[in-house]
């Protein structure tokens, strides 16, 4: 359905704030016919303006167009037959980190989050994504409290935390209605697979959270509720509220800090959580990462900022979640 030349950038670039082209060299079997950009083409939106903190599919129209649009079936006025969906890209309502200070201001396509069907994350749904040092890509936004509806990374969604649990995913028994009524890392782990995603490690963390103003939380200390730009805290690869907003669940690794005693099986739950048990030497002590900082934690905030305060059966208000998975690049 699409060839290019370099199979190792996606076929878009970033031209402008606002403004992105095919590549020269491209072709895009549209209806029965390969369209062949000779030159880098510019893409026009199908209708309306840009808005701010929107994910956009990139089409190419049987008559050799590029658009681009809110609507990932197909762009207004065409088919996904007339008009073929090849790729897509996030237009942040801010920009990225240029150092380690955060971002700004300015409403700007994300050049990180710019995907194409042979360069994009492996997980089904590529949107409110960015790629991290060119290893793996990273939502953008912390998780909202609605996977199934606007799965796991979108603008002005309610932060899913202790206070505010997610709603349990159809793929673990969900009904479109009721949540988890806390948030522990097993519903943190159980909401990611749901999405085809996983938590982050502590390294992946260092890295996607890279540029963000160190040492600092929130300006004005307080739950920021939504899923927003926090200038100061957005990192080098678009990352919105990267630290000092939420502590974030982590996976990959875990903690017994107490001395080996006698071993002892631990309950996972009860409930919907009561699936098993962990078996430890020792007293309940077994912890899970926690990274960032939250809204109070000033100083201790940061890109390298993990804690093992909390078992993974902990529910606070001021712990979250973010997500990634790998990158897929084929010929």
């Amino acid at each position: 359905m699409i060839r290019k030349l370099d199979s190792s950038t996606p076929c878009f670039t970033k031209t402008a704030a606002g403004a992105i082209s095919i590549k020269a060299g491209a072709q895009v079997f549209v209806a029965g016919r390969l369209i062949t950009f000779a030159a880098d083409t510019a893409a026009a939106i199908d209708t309306g303006a840009l808005a701010a903190g929107t994910d956009y599919a990139l089409y190419v129209t049987a008559g050799g167009l590029v658009l681009f649009s809110a609507n990932f079936t197909a762009p207004t006025g065409y088919t996904a037959t007339s008009a073929v969906k090849v790729g897509g890209f996030h237009y942040a309502n801010g920009g990225n980190a240029a150092a380690q200070a955060g971002g700004d201001t300015t409403p700007a396509i994300n050049a990180y989050s710019i995907w194409d069907l042979k360069f994009r994350p492996v997980c089904v749904d590529p949107r409110g994504m960015a790629l991290v040092a060119g290893a793996f890509w990273a939502d953008i936004y912390l998780l909202g409290t609605t996977p199934d509806v606007n799965g796991s990374s979108k603008f002005g969604a309610t932060i899913a935390d202790g206070s505010s649990p997610p709603k349990i995913p159809a793929l673990f028994g969900g009904n479109g209605t009721t949540d988890y009524g806390a948030f522990k890392w097993w519903h943190a782990l159980e909401v990611a697979y749901s999405v085809g995603k996983q938590l982050l490690s502590y390294a992946d963390f260092c890295a996607a959270a890279y540029g963000t103003t160190e040492q600092t939380n929130v300006t004005g200390a307080a739950d920021p509720v939504t899923t927003q730009r926090d200038t100061e805290h957005t990192s080098k690869w678009g990352l919105m509220q990267a630290t000092g907003n939420m502590w974030s669940w982590g996976g990959g690794e875990l903690l017994n800090p107490t001395t080996p005693t006698v071993g002892a099986w631990l309950s996972t739950g009860t409930g919907i959580d009561a699936r098993g048990s962990m078996y430890i030497y020792g007293a309940e002590g077994i912890k899970m990462p926690l990274f960032g900082g939250s809204w109070g934690n000033g100083a201790v905030c940061g890109s390298r900022s993990v804690s093992w305060d909390y078992a993974p059966s902990g529910s606070v208000g001021n712990i979250g979640a973010r997500f990634r998975c790998d990158h897929l690049v084929l010929p």
